[in-house]
């Protein structure tokens, strides 16, 4: 018996989540065709629904060079925590300073002068927090400031 793959893409629109996840015809269908969420918007008492621009589809499982290519991440800031969400994500787990490295190399991505200094940024900005030691070493977690950036690919909320 052969295990059919499960797709899911996570649709944030103006902070109403939506999932949808099932074979790849039935998620094609429901994204191919957007009309649905206007119906789910009137029942729910005529909030107001607009349609993101660009979604990230996220599988089962992607690797992280697949995942990194679809957000394009252009800023140290932004790879960092391109990185915690991948780790958030899919292996669910914090990550640590040589998680950055092996990334950062994985991808070839120029490095940061100071990796510490772009962490301690984020944690001053509230994407990110000490989560303590993993293997002896210090670890951080992704907070949903930073989840939810990395989901709208990097568009800051308007105040």
């Amino acid at each position: 018996m052969c295990a059919q793959a499960t797709y899911r893409v996570r649709l944030n629109l103006n902070g109403l989540e939506i999932e949808v996840e099932g074979d790849r015809d039935f998620v094609e269908s429901k994204i191919s065709d957007l009309n649905w969420i206007d119906a789910i918007s009137n029942k729910l008492q005529g909030l107001v629904v607009r349609h993101p621009s660009r979604v990230v589809s996220i599988d089962k499982k992607m690797s992280f060079t697949e995942f990194s290519t679809e957000l394009n991440p252009q800023t140290h800031l932004q790879r960092i925590l391109t990185i915690a969400y991948y780790l958030y994500r899919f292996e669910e787990r914090d990550f640590t300073y040589e998680d950055i490295e092996s990334f950062y190399e994985q991808r070839r991505w120029p490095r940061p002068a100071n990796p510490r200094q772009a962490v301690s940024d984020l944690i001053d900005e509230g994407y990110i927090e000490e989560s303590g030691k993993t293997n002896g070493r210090k670890s951080f977690r992704i907070l949903e400031k930073g989840i939810k950036y990395v989901e709208s690919m990097f568009k800051e909320e308007s105040k």
